[in-house]
């Protein structure tokens, strides 16, 4: 009995409440709905946008904006990324930042506020239920200087309230249906969109390989990406957390990247944060290296292969440094010295081709060592 009641003094109320009854009322009141009235293909239409812009949010906004600071942003979109992630119900920017912040300095500890080690169900939603994983203090020192945040911080629920349900009524109401606004465009979105935050937490942690690092939990999943507007590579982002990235290849589902990447062409980010390939290469090696060690393949031999990927990789990179500054000097030269810059460059070019083959063939090397223990 005394454990239960401790249990239930432990128990974040509000939250709980919230969590539970939000999913039962608006899931019940949606089916009630359409049973009774006629939804139009525009309340869909709307949903479908209204929730992306809610995850996108938090996604570019809560989490790779303030949270890892990964870009700067205009002071408008700011505005937007705060007011649009309050329809999303997960807390003030500045709880949420500091709390992901804690997650990423404790992962899999018991610090980290929603820890994959005290289970699936905790790690996605349960966390929530529990006043000393919920109630944590804010630590974010640079955040805490914003007067939006603080006030977003300080009058949250209003926030909430009025992006969650009063703006989602209000747009049912332009198409001649408030009740449904509410219902599909308030309660039902927010479900959803919780789900999608939710799934980095357990999913990231539970689905997919350990592309950078086998220490940690975070795994790099296509499946979860999907799901999560790109947070999927996780096992990527914990391991270099300032990259505005979370999918680096051109192919890799990340539609928050893209989102960055077009506020860039707009004017609205600037300075996005990337870790350098040789350094994202270098980890994914030592990944691997570890791996293959386990699997009997000697030290000596892992680590020689490793060097010369590496030592390769560098040589491209400092050649094709060095043509740039070549051919600059070639469109700037005297007709006296064109001739022999020119034959520079061609060397040079050759340099890169022929550098480029060596990485190529180190790395197919490396592929056909670890294909065997595949």
């Amino acid at each position: 009995m005394a454990q239960s009641d401790h249990m239930k003094k432990q128990i974040d109320w509000p939250v709980a409440l919230f969590l539970i009854l939000n999913p039962i009322f608006g899931i019940t009141l949606f089916f009630i709905y359409i049973y009774f009235f006629d939804t139009s293909w525009i309340m869909w239409i709307s949903f479908l946008i209204f929730a992306a812009v809610t995850n996108l949010s938090i996604t570019a906004g809560y989490h790779r904006l303030f949270a890892h600071r990964s870009y700067e942003t205009t002071g408008l979109m700011k505005f937007l990324l705060v007011l649009f992630g309050s329809s999303a119900f997960q807390g003030s920017a500045l709880k949420w930042a500091s709390d992901h912040r804690r997650h990423h300095s404790h992962i899999d500890t018991e610090k980290d506020p929603y820890s994959i080690k005290k289970g699936f169900w905790y790690a996605h939603i349960g966390w929530l239920f529990f006043k000393d994983s919920v109630d944590l203090e804010i630590k974010a020192p640079d955040l805490e200087k914003d007067r939006l945040l603080q006030h977003q911080n300080k009058y949250y629920v209003w926030w909430a309230i009025a992006t969650g349900f009063v703006l989602p009524t209000l747009i049912g109401l332009a198409f001649g249906a408030p009740l449904g606004g509410l219902i599909i465009l308030g309660s039902l979105r927010i479900f959803v969109t919780q789900q999608s935050t939710f799934f980095v937490n357990s999913l990231c942690h539970t689905l997919g390989e350990q592309t950078y690092s086998k220490e940690i939990s975070a795994r790099d999943s296509f499946i979860v990406a999907v799901l999560t507007h790109g947070e999927g590579y996780h096992n990527f982002h914990h391991q270099f957390q300032i990259d505005y990235r979370n999918g680096i290849k051109w192919y890799h589902w990340d539609p928050t990247k893209w989102t960055i990447q077009i506020m860039k062409i707009f004017g609205m980010a600037k300075k996005l944060r990337t870790i350098p390939p040789q350094e994202i290469l270098k980890a994914r090696l030592n990944a691997e290296a570890k791996w293959l060690e386990t699997k009997g393949i000697s030290v000596e031999k892992v680590e020689a292969l490793k060097v010369k990927i590496l030592e390769a990789q560098i040589k491209v990179k400092k050649f094709k440094e060095e043509y740039a500054l070549r051919k600059e000097d070639w469109k700037n030269s005297s007709k006296e010295k064109w001739n022999e810059i020119q034959i520079q460059v061609a060397e040079l070019k050759l340099n890169i081709q022929k550098a480029k083959s060596d990485f190529n063939f180190a790395l197919k090397e490396w592929q056909l060592v670890t294909q065997q223990f595949a």
